[in-house]
């Protein structure tokens, strides 16, 4: 609609104030949100004569407003990277950390775990995340009694245990709550340190007290009896030499000397046992040793049915204390035979080149020994033998010296299989 003239006056349309109207009501709009921004922004708000034309274009809100957008995403962007260093760089303590740490909410699932505790409990397990913390780290199908996870999220209380055994190994476990801005507890913290080694070099140490105490107690015993079965057996030889005994006391004078003997030969155990002397190291044919130890050996399996037969490859010559080398093949040989005293048998004795060392196994076809045994039988006076027919002190013998030669003796066994023993000896004098 186009303005009238009427009296040389010019009048507004009614389309005019339209237009007018609108405009006033978008510069207040436009001021308003400028103003918000403004304010967003931490800048003092434009005044109502501030808003014409003129002065929008001097002061350039928007422009402004642009700029300040560009340093607060600047600044967004430093602080992301900011941000992002620091996450790595607790990630990588967290993955390098040289314990396990595993994260688990309230279900006993777990949210996260670092790569020790992958390595120690969670080997060849593809995904872990999302499963239960005792399926995954224990075997089991529902959390143990003594699950100190359990407790902590129960009680709100940090908790240690100082011996826990997962998957054949030894734990030192610590949980701590974990919790949310609130203080409210939404899952553990739970620390796995692996002290199978320190457990091993402890138990280690602990019997090597005991066996140092038995020693001397066993050293004071021989020498005590020493003596006196020297006398007995002496005596008894001299009897056996009177030119009248009768048949009987002839008879009764062989027990007195066969139970001497007997007695003897176990003190000298003892003994041997409480003053193992240190190697003495030179270059030797083990071969010679197991030949030598055969010979010693042919009195104890004269008449019994047991067969013994060697199989000596071309070995090196290592360094060894030759006459301990020749117990050390005795005393398993001996224990073979008498395992299969009374039922007969055969005892396979073989030496051969392992990667630059020698490796000799003695094998039977004997009773066996039980499961719950193997762990002990090195253990001295251990044995299964009846009473009378042995120390219990020939293995454990074998043990230390073996240890003295850098080496530990082996065995496998299941009941009624027979047993193997084994030992691995490397050239050059050991470092222990």
């Amino acid at each position: 609609m186009k303005a009238g003239r009427h009296n040389n006056r010019t009048y507004p349309t009614a389309g005019t104030e339209n237009v007018e109207g609108k405009n006033t009501v978008l510069l207040r709009y436009i001021r308003d949100k400028v103003n918000q921004l403004l304010q967003i922004m931490g800048t003092k708000p434009l005044r109502e004569e501030e808003l014409n034309d003129e002065s929008l274009i001097a002061i350039d809100p928007i422009g402004i407003i642009a700029e300040s957008f560009e340093q607060v995403l600047e600044h967004l962007k430093e602080s992301n990277r900011q941000l992002q260093l620091a996450r790595d760089y607790l990630q990588a303590v967290f993955d390098t950390a040289g314990v396990g740490i595993s994260i688990i909410d309230r279900d006993m699932r777990i949210i996260k775990c670092n790569e020790k505790q992958k390595e120690l409990l969670a080997n060849g397990i593809a995904l872990i995340e999302g499963k239960h913390c005792y399926e995954v780290y224990c075997g089991m199908d529902s959390p143990s009694l003594m699950c100190p996870a359990i407790e902590t999220l129960e009680t709100g209380r940090a908790v240690m245990l100082k011996e826990v055994t997962k998957k054949g190994r030894v734990f030192q476990i610590a949980t701590s709550p974990l919790k949310d801005k609130s203080g409210d507890i939404i899952g553990v913290v739970e620390v796995n340190m692996d002290i199978t080694e320190k457990k091993r070099a402890e138990d280690a140490m602990c019997q090597s007290e005991k066996l140092a105490a038995v020693g001397q107690l066993a050293a004071g015993i021989a020498h005590e009896l020493n003596n006196p079965l020297g006398n007995i057996l002496g005596y008894a030889k001299l009897l056996l030499m009177d030119e009248n005994p009768s048949e009987p006391q002839r008879e009764r004078v062989k027990v007195i000397v066969e139970q001497a003997k007997k007695g003897s030969g176990i003190i000298k155990s003892l003994l041997e046992f409480s003053h193992q002397k240190m190697p003495v190291f030179e270059k030797i044919s083990i071969n010679t040793c197991i030949e030598q130890a055969l010979q010693s050996l042919h009195g104890e399996t004269e008449g019994i049915n047991i067969e013994i037969s060697t199989r000596l490859g071309d070995v090196p010559h290592i360094m060894a204390d030759p006459k301990q080398m020749e117990q050390v093949v005795y005393n398993i040989l001996l224990n073979a035979v008498q395992s299969m005293e009374g039922r007969g048998g055969t005892v396979e004795v073989s030496s051969e080149s392992a990667n630059g060392s020698v490796e000799v196994t003695i094998k039977d076809d004997g009773p066996g020994i039980h499961r719950e045994h193997l762990c002990r039988i090195f253990e001295p006076f251990f044995t299964t033998k009846p009473v009378g027919k042995g120390t219990g002190l020939g293995l454990s013998i074998c043990s230390e010296i073996l240890k003295k030669h850098g080496s530990n003796i082996r065995v496998e066994s299941e009941k009624g299989k027979g047993a193997k023993f084994y030992f691995r000896l490397k050239d050059g004098i050991p470092d222990v």
